[in-house]
């Protein structure tokens, strides 16, 4: 990209090629369309501009895009909901159809100040489809530690993940989770030419205890947490649309609080005296770090040393990430107290697919 791009126009663009690596055409589309108001200084250059400093680093184009979503979604936009298969509308999907990106920017201006504030609103990041490589390196935790996790996750947003344990997963050569669950991961998430390239699903993990926090949490037990949980996903990727509809009915049946809170500051309170004896901490998170200012990240940080600095074999501290490695995957990493060691565990699509093990390496 440029380096004379203007910001808001490389946060479109580098945008439109991410959904298009990712298989939402819509998006592609409608992107490519929104851009090319913003050239022309439209509405998107209107209501973007300005809006960060860092509109890539804040994701200021999935905003805008989910701000239009929840409106149709909700009632609010019905020429949008004729065009989003996820409310039951039809796209062309030619690559080069401009309704889309009229009908956008119609909802635009007719909905204005939903926009303004959509824009300000933070990016919900809960996808449910990294659960399967969560689940791996939690059954690779509890096998290096035979011991329960207590588990906090950073960035959490409805706590769908910190459910994880509540869904069903199965490599072909192990498994792990509710095998009743809704939610269900087969061997096609585990990209391995041998099952021992597989991650051993069957260390036999529990989660004694779950904690979670957001700086904006969503409750997906109302029907506006639900509807603005599903504004996220792209509207032409049912099968994760499906998947989010299955983990929100198991979050109405395995309650987690999701406290709204400063990442580094709740984490800091959690960790105050220490990990808890006879149990591996866990603090964890998946596309979150990105996200989070850098004083935030310092906290964090500082957190896990001091309680790193108090961890023992008894009551061992893990701290699991999956966060950007490069455009196409993130990388699965867990650093490891008493000791401090970084594993790299695992490379994997940003939402959750062909996961490529590490660990048995």
């Amino acid at each position: 990209m440029s380096g004379t791009l203007d910001p808001v126009e490389h946060a479109l663009a580098a945008q439109a090629a991410s959904c298009e690596t990712v298989g939402s055409s819509l998006y592609a589309t409608l992107l490519h369309g929104l851009l090319d108001d913003h050239r022309r200084g439209g509405l998107t250059a209107e209501l973007l501009d300005g809006v960060s400093e860092r509109p890539v680093h804040d994701a200021v184009p999935l905003r805008y895009l989910a701000t239009g979503h929840f409106l149709a979604l909700t009632g609010g936009a019905p020429g949008l909901a004729a065009l989003y298969p996820s409310c039951g509308g039809t796209w062309r999907g030619d690559g080069g159809d401009a309704t889309i990106t009229a009908e956008f920017l119609s909802t635009v201006a007719e909905r204005h100040d939903e926009f303004v504030t959509g824009l300000r609103r933070n990016v919900q990041t809960n996808e449910v489809g990294r659960a399967p490589v969560l689940a791996s390196g939690m059954a690779w935790i509890t096998a290096m530690h035979g011991l329960p996790i207590d588990q906090l996750e950073i960035g959490s947003s409805a706590g769908l993940l910190s459910r994880w344990d509540h869904y069903g997963y199965a490599t072909g050569a192990s498994r792990c989770g509710d095998p009743h669950s809704p939610v269900q991961f087969g061997p096609s998430w585990w990209q391995a030419p041998l099952p021992d390239l597989l991650p051993d699903l069957a260390s036999g993990a529990v989660v004694a205890r779950r904690r979670a926090s957001d700086i904006s949490p969503i409750d997906v037990t109302t029907e506006h947490g639900r509807a603005a949980m599903l504004s996220f996903m792209w509207p032409d990727q049912l099968d994760r649309i499906a998947r989010l509809h299955a983990a929100i009915a198991v979050a109405r049946t395995v309650p987690v609080s999701v406290e709204a809170e400063d990442a580094g500051a709740w984490l800091a309170r959690q960790l105050d005296d220490g990990t808890a004896t006879g149990a591996v901490t866990v603090v964890f998170h998946s596309i979150v770090w990105q996200y989070l200012p850098a004083d935030t990240r310092d906290a964090l940080r500082r957190a896990l040393a001091r309680a790193g600095a108090l961890a023992a074999t008894d009551r061992p501290l893990c701290w699991l990430r999956m966060e950007p490695a490069t455009r196409e995957h993130a990388d699965l990493r867990v650093t490891t107290w008493p000791g401090g060691e970084e594993r790299h565990l695992a490379d994997v699509g940003y939402h959750g697919t062909d996961v490529r093990w590490h660990a048995g390496s």
